[in-house]
């Protein structure tokens, strides 16, 4: 079963959303981007520092439909 974004079965517990979208064409696939790796990174370690570039794609933007 499912619970909190992680897939439960009687020998494991591990992430149930393993892909990541990767196409960035607007901020709004930025915004998503980001929200994916903000909730990945304690299982595979990325820092707050590596995140720093994709942070200061999200500045400036007023429209999240914009290139």
């Amino acid at each position: 079963w499912n619970y909190l974004g992680m897939m439960i079965t009687e020998s494991r517990v591990c992430p149930q959303k393993t892909q990541l979208i990767v196409d960035i064409q607007t901020l709004n696939d930025v915004q998503k981007l980001v929200g994916d790796l903000q909730w990945i990174r304690t299982f595979c370690g990325i820092t707050n520092e590596e995140l720093e570039l994709l942070h200061a794609l999200l500045m400036g933007g007023s429209s999240p439909t914009e290139p």
